[in-house]
This record gives C-alpha cells, structure tokens and sequence, in this order.
C-alpha cells in the first residue's frame, strides 16, 4: 500500500446513508382551513331567495356542494389552507430542501351525514349521495367574509367571485363520490400530487380548493372550521426524506490533518466513523459534521495516526 505523508496510511470508503432513530421515515402535518365559506345562487325554493350570487356566506358553520339543477340552487365551497406550519414541521425533521411530498388528502366531517335527510336551515339541500370536483385555483387573495345563512352580507368571496378566481391557473384535481356515512363520521379523500398542488403545498403559502357537482344528485353538507367541535375540514400532508446520495467524494492531508470531503443532504447533519478494517463490525464515530447550503461535507480527522484507517458517513 502506497504510503502517504508522514507515513500515515489512509483508505476511505463510500459512505452509506442510514436511517435511524435520528430521522423519522415520514411524518404527517394535519391542519384545519384558514378560511372557508360556500357560494350560493339560490332559487325560487331557497327561503333566502332566488339570486344569492352576491351574497357571502362565510361564516357559516357548514360548506355545501350542489348541482345547479338542485332545488335550493347551486352551491361550491372554497377552502383555503395555510401551511407555513406544515413546511417548519417538514424543515425540522429533515432540513430545508431535504424533504419530498408523499400524500396529500382532505377528511371532512358532518353532523348532517345521513342520506335522505333534510337540514334544520331549509336553504340547503336535502343530503344526496353523488359525486364531486376538487380542484385547485391559483388564486389565494380572497377573504372569507362574515355572513351567516340567515344573516348573510357582501364582505367576502361569493358566488360572483368565481369568475375572477378562475381566471388564474387552476386544474381539476380529482372526481369523489360522496355516499353518506353517517352523522360526525369523518370521510377521507385523497388527492393526486399534482404538480401545481405540490408545488403550492411546499411553497408553504396559501392553498386554495373549490369543490362543486359533478353530477346532477350530490347534496352534501361538511362542517367548516366555525363549526369546530372537532369536525372542521383537516388536511393532511405526508412528506419524507429525499432519496439522497451520501458519499465521501476525496481524502487528502493538509495542515498536517487528515481533510474528507463528501456530499449528503443539505444542512444535515452526520457522524464520521472511522475502522481499522472493513472486516470490522464495530465503527468508532470520530466526530459529527454539519452539510452546508449545497450538501458539501467537510471534516478535520485530528485523530488520524500512522496506520490503515477506513471511514464511512452515517446518519
């Protein structure tokens, strides 16, 4: 074997990434709507009248989706979530841009759940099973408004906003049937990672969903987040570590140290092991070294000594 300065002789090895205790293999943010409210148009049979589209409704302890051709009129929903929160958590666990999005869904929850059943307030619909569109808008710059059902006002996103909302970027995510499950049972639908949708999501902005009929027999009632009680619209996002390759990229003496360089995860931080021999089973950690802003590892071996000497990565 060749020897190297001060006749230390030195081999380094690939490293090898592992996952421990230390990084968890995917955690879960869960969080409620920022705002939410539902756009109505009304009908000669809604007792608030036959022309809610200017009208908001936002503060409202229910979002309703249903068809035009309901009796009570047509109704959406917007809801937005907000998830600063969700990219902290994610930052925390992995580091910022070590992180990849893995699933995505929304649970809604209603205490009117029961196919068949007519709501205490007659301006909605009767609870029909059916389907509906989740899609994704662009536009966040909307405010969710004070009014009630019976007590509607003019001071937030309506009916006759949608045509503004949509002029920006937006993409149908996904078509769900809704089959009532019951009073207070919460009902899970998961969304695609769409790219725009996963790039909004780790954006960690605003997010913005509208949901409306796909069909002509959904009347579907769900809790909004002024009902509260544990039944507000949740919104769940899965995100993991990056597959990320960890190696030792050159070993060199300078200074009369022995340096390593290696690439890993950004801003992560891992231990320096060190053999005597590959048959070894037991690696002694030599030191602990923290990736830069661009993943390059740089370590100082200070305990380097005249003999053969193997190390290795390892988090």
């Amino acid at each position: 074997m060749e020897k190297m300065n001060r006749c230390r002789v030195i081999v380094f090895v690939i490293a090898l990434l592992r996952l421990g205790s230390i990084t968890k293999a995917q955690v879960t943010y869960t969080g409620t709507t920022s705002a939410d409210a539902f756009l109505a148009t009304g009908s000669s049979n809604n007792p608030e009248g036959s022309d809610l589209t200017g009208l908001n409704f936002g503060a409202a302890g229910t979002l309703v989706v249903a068809p035009a051709a309901s009796v009570k009129g047509e109704f959406q929903s917007v809801l937005k979530f907000s998830l600063s929160n969700a990219v902290a958590m994610f930052n925390t666990n992995y580091g910022a841009g070590n992180w990849t999005i893995t699933g995505i869904s929304i649970a809604l929850t209603s205490n009117y759940g029961t196919n068949g059943v007519q709501p205490n307030n007659a301006i909605f619909p009767m609870i029909s099973s059916g389907n509906f569109i989740i899609e994704w808008l662009s536009d966040d710059d909307w405010v969710e408004g004070t009014g009630t059902p019976n007590l509607p006002t003019t001071d937030g996103v309506t009916y006759d906003s949608l045509p503004v909302l949509l002029s920006g970027a937006h993409e149908i995510l996904c078509t769900n049937t809704y089959t009532p499950p019951g009073n207070n049972v919460p009902v899970t639908y998961a969304l695609p990672l769409n790219t725009n949708l996963v790039s909004d999501v780790a954006d960690g902005g605003d997010v913005t969903l509208l949901f409306h009929a796909a069909d002509n027999q959904i009347g579907y009632l769900f809790n909004s987040q002024n009902y509260g009680r544990g039944n507000e619209p949740l919104i769940n996002i899965t995100a993991a570590l990056k597959a990320v390759q960890l190696k030792i990229l050159s070993g060199y003496f300078t200074n009369g140290l022995f340096h390593l360089t290696g690439i890993g995860g950004t801003n992560l931080q891992y231990q320096v092991q060190a053999s005597s021999s590959l048959t070894m089973t037991n690696w002694q950690t030599i030191g602990t070294v923290t990736a830069d802003g661009v993943g390059m590892i740089q370590f100082d071996d200070i305990t380097a000594t005249n003999s053969q000497r193997f190390y290795r990565l390892s988090r």
